[in-house]
């Protein structure tokens, strides 16, 4: 007989907030069954030594809630959301017999066996849990798997993956996944490379996805805010998950007072508060506890710093049928990059408009420049670069500059475009790229320039994560659209803006 009083801590506690008899085998399972809270108190106490937060509460509330069945849940480090999700909602699942063919994914191959490993412990060693759930018993040969776990007597099978690894069209006997937690897919390295963050979307949508139960499954996806063109943002702006945001400080006051901390019962001082933030340090903090997007040191221009125009003003007419804009000036930025090879940069196009709103009460509203949405930013060889130029001449006003890196083999590019009929103003820019983000920052940040509220997403995040993205081509063709038209100008005509 399992010493009882021994292996339930908080005895007190779950007494009052449950009031059952925790010496009856019975009771516990019921209660157990009811609510994921109660579980965890009666079965993982060791996992459980805190007092809970507000939002542990809502999270087991949506975890609990069948109909929700695509979540996306972003935390700070040490909010137990791992250790909710990941460890005591899967084997509450295997103990009630919720889900067949749990999917449980990690973005390696370590992290999944450790994880594994967190799960077959309790059921080989957990004295009350293996008391009250005889019939949930581990096949001989799951107890020394590191990626697997299958129960006898129940048709369930916990399987492990990693990142990248195949789970599309998968079975378990007759069950496909019907119970899929992704658990920090990506980390901070990984996410530095859009190539990265882009491999990882299309494993998630051309595996992960299509590889779980088409009539019932819920999906459970755990990260962090690592970068804002990672899985978790990219997921968040998609809108069919449904996104908990759990914050360490309270700024919303979603969970109680504006302005607290969410978990007083780790954080109970201001004082334990500063000595976890110095441990970890600024950089740390912002991303991984405020959950705020955080470039690298090198960053110049922030997320606060963009200005956006609405992208209907571009075509919008007054009541008389006349545009309410006026264009002044236009301008394609270009950087080159000939080839089509996946190890080649991309070829950029960036183009803006210099304008003036019409009948605007606000002067400031004048000689704005507007930066079309969609630019080009694609891998393509020298005729497919020349061809496209030509056509980003055709669609703006006539009259339009290109303002074009002006060095090594650009320059046969340029006398080409020449002969094309195209207008190409050569830019001679410094080597050091940040020094020319920093030249042409200021327009930025003071609202001289404007970007459209959508199309221009990619351009925007090189621009706040300079230094962090393996290509920059978009900006580069930016900075040399700005200083071109911002140099026109303010020079005389019969000075070349070729000098940056």
């Amino acid at each position: 007989m399992v010493d009882v009083e021994d292996k339930i801590s908080r005895k007190k506690f779950f007494l009052e907030a449950f009031g059952i008899d925790i010496t009856n085998p019975e009771e516990r399972r019921e209660a157990g069954r009811l609510s994921l809270t109660a579980y965890c108190l009666i079965y993982l106490p060791h996992y459980f030594s805190l007092e809970p937060a507000n939002f542990h509460r809502m999270l087991i509330a949506v975890l609990e809630d069948d109909t929700e069945e695509a979540l996306g849940i972003i935390g700070f480090r040490g909010s137990a959301k791992t250790t909710i999700c990941g460890v005591a909602y899967m084997i509450w699942c295997v103990c009630y017999g919720k889900y067949h063919f749990p999917l449980l994914i990690n973005d390696t191959v370590a992290q999944v066996k450790v994880n594994i490993l967190n799960i077959r412990k309790e059921f080989e060693e957990n004295e009350l849990l293996r008391y009250d759930f005889p019939e949930t018993v581990l096949k001989k040969e799951s107890m020394f798997s590191e990626t697997k776990l299958e129960f006898t007597h129940k048709d369930i099978l916990i399987l492990g993956r990693s990142r990248g690894q195949k789970v599309r069209g998968m079975r378990y006997r007759q069950f496909r996944p019907d119970l899929i937690l992704c658990d920090d897919l990506e980390d901070l390295e990984w996410v530095r490379k859009k190539e990265n963050r882009d491999k990882t979307e299309r494993w998630f949508k051309g595996e992960v996805i299509p590889a779980q139960e088409e009539l019932k499954c819920k999906m459970i996806v755990i990260g962090n805010l690592l970068h804002d063109d990672a899985l978790m943002m990219r997921l968040k702006k998609q809108g069919f998950m449904k996104f908990i945001i759990l914050p360490l400080i309270d700024e919303k006051g979603e969970f109680g007072e504006k302005g607290s901390v969410t978990w007083k019962a780790k954080y109970p001082t201001t004082e334990a508060l500063e000595k976890q933030k110095k441990k970890v340090g600024l950089t740390a903090w912002f991303r991984e506890y405020l959950l705020k997007i955080v470039a690298e040191d090198n960053q110049v221009i922030k997320e606060t710093d963009i200005h956006y125009y609405p992208n209907h003003l571009l075509t919008d007419l007054d009541d008389y049928g006349n545009p309410k804009i006026k264009v002044l000036d236009a301008g394609v930025g270009v950087d080159l990059a000939i080839g089509e090879k996946q190890t080649n940069d991309f070829t950029a196009m960036v183009s803006g408009l210099r304008v003036k709103i019409v009948n605007a009460e606000n002067k400031e509203n004048d000689n704005k420049i507007f930066i079309k949405p969609n630019p080009v930013n694609v891998r393509m060889g020298f005729d497919a670069t020349m061809k496209k130029a030509k056509d980003v001449q055709e669609i703006m006003i006539s009259g339009t500059k290109f303002y074009v890196e002006g060095v090594g083999y650009q320059k046969s590019a340029i006398e080409i475009m020449q002969r094309k009929g195209i207008p190409v103003y050569p830019m001679n820019p410094t080597s050091d790229k940040k020094a020319r983000l920093e030249t042409i920052a200021p327009f930025i940040i003071d609202g001289s320039v404007m970007f459209p509220e959508t199309g221009c997403e990619e351009l925007i995040s090189q621009l706040i994560n300079f230094g962090t993205e393996e290509h920059e081509d978009g900006m580069d063709a930016l900075v040399y659209l700005i200083m071109g038209m911002i140099k026109r100008r303010v020079f005389k005509l019969s000075e070349r803006p070729d000098k940056i």
